[in-house]
């Protein structure tokens, strides 16, 4: 009888080390598993630059496992570093602060319009009150606020957001892909 083997079972008990068959330069894992490659380097080191503390460490989280098993684009390896680092203090973080901030703040994706108005309305006759130290009195006086959001066709909306949403985090490292190679084989036809 033929015996049928769970792929998932072998992976969970899979206790070997990693491979490492770089092409041109060397892996990404390969510096962090060797301790080469730390973010708390002052040659990596961009937690000034960060948004927050929070953003610093989940962004440094995903650049390892996303490029993990990728080749670094430059040797030596400092140069790289100092790269890497340049391009994310000086390039990168003054462009997605911004986006940061934003998400925060909290945003609704499938809103087309959100239209925001205060208004202040004051009548004066006598006898009046003091409105602030500068000398303004008032008799009576309203403030209102009025917020309006539009939110068009959904359908068209959320098909439209589900084709084109990238979360900050990946734009942010989609910018980031220019320090690795793209080669994962190379095939040289020599006699």
């Amino acid at each position: 009888m033929e015996q049928i083997y769970n792929m998932a079972d072998y992976v969970d008990t899979y206790e070997g080390q990693p491979e490492w068959h770089d092409v041109y330069t060397v892996k990404l894992g390969e510096l962090v598993e060797t301790g080469v490659f730390d973010w708390d380097m002052p040659e990596l080191d961009w937690s000034d630059a960060a948004y927050d503390e929070e953003q610093y460490n989940r962004v440094c989280s995903y650049f390892i496992r996303r490029f993990y098993w990728r080749e670094i684009s430059l040797l030596p390896i400092k140069q790289w570093f100092w790269m890497l680092q340049s391009t994310i203090v000086y390039e990168l973080m003054p462009k997605y602060k911004p986006l940061y901030e934003r998400v925060k703040q909290g945003y609704d994706p499938l809103a087309e319009e959100d239209e925001f108005k205060k208004s202040r309305r004051i009548d004066s006759e006598y006898p009046e009150t003091l409105l602030s130290g500068n000398s303004d009195y008032i008799t009576t006086g309203v403030d209102t606020e009025d917020e309006r959001i539009r939110e068009g066709n959904i359908v068209s909306n959320m098909l439209d957001y589900a084709l084109r949403f990238k979360a900050v985090d990946q734009l942010l490292l989609d910018e980031l892909e220019e320090f690795f190679t793209c080669m994962y084989t190379a095939n040289v036809n020599t006699f």
